[in-house]
């Protein structure tokens, strides 16, 4: 079967011996007339395609009303109030137009957004994890290029006028990768830690709190221990757990048995000079809460 000069399929017909010059005929105008619904249902997917394309544009530039982009939303089927996250993918070498190819496939079977941004490409798709849409991104466009793929992504968010402030944030922790050596991986602000909480629009206090202590403050809740003021005290005391004990008024075996807890908690790197330092800053931004909502109420644990 073609269409014009392309080849489109081939038909193939089995039966007990050659057809008769009639059934051949009707064979090729059958065929003929498949190849031309291919191409009608083809151009009308990349006339929408591109249809979709000029809406997210507009959607980040912020060119139209809300209520505009409500009306062109609905007539495209974009349902913002389910969650939906940004991926702001940037190839790490050429293939662009084989990127965009793959970036039209991706979210037409998503039911997501795309728009192509200089050597950027933004991606709006239905999900709740940015961490996990910008590592499958990134994984799955490198392969199809056989270049690595950089992806910073960010969300989720369910309301229109929401949208462009995600992607800023989602390119502001694509070029923190970039900066921090990251190229070829994926981030969102969750694994980007307290730079992330600085990158972000919204300053998640309470977001990075969870992230880094929520283990910790949930079993303390749960079992009424005090995990949390032991973390506080081996700090302060130098990583010591003996002088800890004695601010603690425990046995050092205790902050011992503590500390193996929280490693059981955190992950075994909890120590590592980098995580630890995440670890302090949740603790001192934890403290800090505690205090001003003890002085409007009682203290409640942190939400997103």
């Amino acid at each position: 079967m073609t269409g014009g000069a392309e080849h489109l399929g081939t038909l193939v017909v089995h039966g007990p011996g050659p057809a008769e010059d009639d059934r051949q005929r009707l064979m090729a105008l059958t065929a003929q007339t498949v190849a031309v619904l291919m191409l009608m249902q083809r151009s009308t997917v990349v006339a929408e395609a591109h249809v979709r394309d000029d809406f997210f544009h507009e959607l980040l530039a912020s060119q139209l009303s809300p209520e505009q982009l409500a009306t062109r939303a609905r007539r495209l089927g974009v349902n913002l109030a389910q969650p939906h996250v940004v991926v702001v993918a940037r190839p790490e070498g050429g293939a662009q137009g084989r990127a965009v190819v793959w970036a039209s496939s991706y979210v037409h079977q998503l039911s997501g957004l795309k728009y192509v941004d200089g050597e950027h490409i933004v991606l709006l798709v239905p999900g709740d994890d940015p961490t996990a849409a910008g590592r499958t991104v990134s994984r799955e466009l490198s392969v199809v290029l056989a270049h690595p793929v950089t992806a910073g992504a960010a969300g989720p968010v369910t309301a229109l006028g929401a949208v462009r402030s995600t992607y800023q944030e989602a390119q502001r922790c694509l070029d923190a990768l970039t900066a921090l050596g990251g190229t070829g991986g994926a981030a969102s602000q969750r694994e980007l830690g307290f730079l992330g909480l600085l990158l972000s629009e919204r300053h998640d206090v309470g977001g990075f709190i969870t992230s880094t202590l929520g283990p910790v403050l949930d079993y303390d809740s749960q079992q009424a221990t005090e995990l949390l003021r032991t973390l506080e005290e081996y700090f302060t005391s130098g990583n010591s757990p003996t002088r800890a004990a004695e601010t603690l008024h425990v046995h050092p075996n205790t902050v011992s048995r503590r500390l193996e807890r929280i490693t059981y908690l955190l992950g075994s790197d909890w120590q590592e000079p980098a995580r630890a330092l995440e670890v302090q800053l949740a603790l001192r931004l934890q403290r800090a809460r505690q205090v001003l909502e003890h002085e409007g109420g009682p203290p409640s644990r942190p939400g997103p």
